[in-house]
């Protein structure tokens, strides 16, 4: 596939140029050259031509190129053209009504489309609606775009602290790097530092030094994330290195607090044990949930266990991953003891992994009854449906707020 740029713009979007956004935009849809000069192209192909001074997202461009013959307007209300998938034969007549913002003169064989029309519904990657806005970038819009990706940047079903706590904050990291070009994997790599010295300084009773280093990385997983997708510098080994992390180091953690505890039996509800036996309560419980969370993905059409029924999504808030527990061995430091700590998330990750195997066994009868599950996510409207807590909290209303203002203007 072959695409085009037209027009300039100079204003660079978290420190990427639009020139460049473009392009790595286009390497997640397919395999795009760039024609330099229309002049040269042959006819009987196709062509992606694009303005420089608009904002195009992943989704919008692959929906766009499966259309016949289609001019792609803006989404503010005068629906400006911004884009074009055309036969070659009508490439030079579609870039001047590109270049001049008319569309007087198109082609009758080449459709008008919004990208409200392209896009839209659930995502299962990020676990939210997904709807992408294409408005042009200018210097005084500049602020409210690069807010409108950060917010866009989020999953809409994930914890508690990762959803309100780290935003506010992960804005202002995320800029200094984008601005000292800073890469997502060094972000990652740091953390990884920060997983192993947090599981050394549990080990060795230093509770305290290591739940700030966990309460760094946590923010930095947070950070990593958001700054590959505002951007565009995922990677494969970036994807790995994240989530590989995060798999791995929560029962490891655990562990080496119950060994900084120094004790050897710990008694919890008239039940008194090894610690041993605890950690390995501990262990099932940890990978029994994460079972059931990968068997609903697997059976169900590849739908996160938190995305089924709103109540899931609200379970998502707190259920037992690394960061609600966190909350629980900093609470008990400051309220009990770090025994009692290592007992409550012990105790909340059993009840955790209960309440997902209901919510697993309860899915397969009503697929056996009724057939497939779907998302409650994916026939929602964030910006109809705007009294719906669950809405609200769990979709891409955030996003869509922030870029309201510029959606009424020209």
């Amino acid at each position: 596939m072959i695409y085009h740029i037209i027009n300039s713009c100079d204003v660079t979007l978290w420190g990427v140029s639009q020139q460049e956004r473009i392009r790595k935009v286009l390497t997640k849809v397919g395999d795009f050259s760039e024609c330099l000069d229309l002049q040269q192209l042959a006819s009987g192909g196709k062509i992606l031509i694009l303005r420089a001074d608009y904002l195009f997202e992943a989704n919008v461009i692959k929906n766009l190129i499966t259309q016949q013959n289609a001019l792609l307007v803006s989404s503010c209300h005068k629906k400006n053209p911004a884009a074009a998938w055309v036969d070659t034969d009508h490439c030079l007549e579609v870039e001047a009504i590109l270049a001049s913002g008319n569309t007087a003169n198109q082609p009758t064989s080449v459709d008008t489309v919004t990208p409200q029309q392209l896009t839209g519904g659930y995502d299962p990657r990020l676990r939210k609606y997904d709807l992408a806005h294409v408005v042009q970038v200018t210097e005084q819009n500049k602020q409210i775009i690069e807010n409108y990706l950060y917010d866009k940047s989020y999953k809409g079903i994930t914890d508690l602290v990762t959803k309100w706590w780290w935003p506010l904050p992960a804005r202002w990291t995320v800029r200094k790097c984008a601005g000292m070009k800073i890469t997502p994997n060094i972000v990652t790599g740091f953390g990884w530092l920060l997983t192993i010295f947090c599981g050394f300084a549990f080990y060795y009773g230093e509770l305290v030094i290591g739940l700030c280093a966990a309460w760094i990385m946590t923010f930095l997983d947070t950070v990593d994330g958001k700054l590959a997708r505002v951007t565009l510098q995922s990677s494969r080994i970036g994807h790995v290195m994240d989530h590989g992390l995060d798999i791995i180091h929560p029962p490891i953690w655990y562990w080496c607090w119950l060994m900084g505890l120094g004790v050897n039996e710990i008694t919890f509800l008239s039940t008194t044990m090894p610690v041993m036996n605890w950690m390995w309560i501990l262990f099932a419980a940890y990978v029994g949930g994460r079972i059931f969370e990968g068997l609903f993905q697997l059976f169900f059409n590849d739908i996160s266990i938190f995305c089924w029924k709103p109540i899931d999504s609200f379970h998502r808030l707190i259920t037992a991953r690394r960061n609600p527990c966190m909350i629980l061995l900093t609470l008990s430091l400051l309220v009990a003891d770090a025994e009692s700590g290592f007992m409550w998330v012990v105790a909340w990750s059993v009840l955790s992994t209960v309440i997902l195997a209901v919510r697993f066994f309860y899915a397969c009868l009503v697929r056996m009854l009724s057939g497939r599950l779907e998302s409650w996510v994916e026939n929602i409207e964030p910006s109809v449906s705007q009294s719906n807590l669950a809405v609200r909290l769990f979709t891409g209303y955030p996003a869509l707020k922030t870029i309201a203002p510029l959606l009424s203007s020209d």
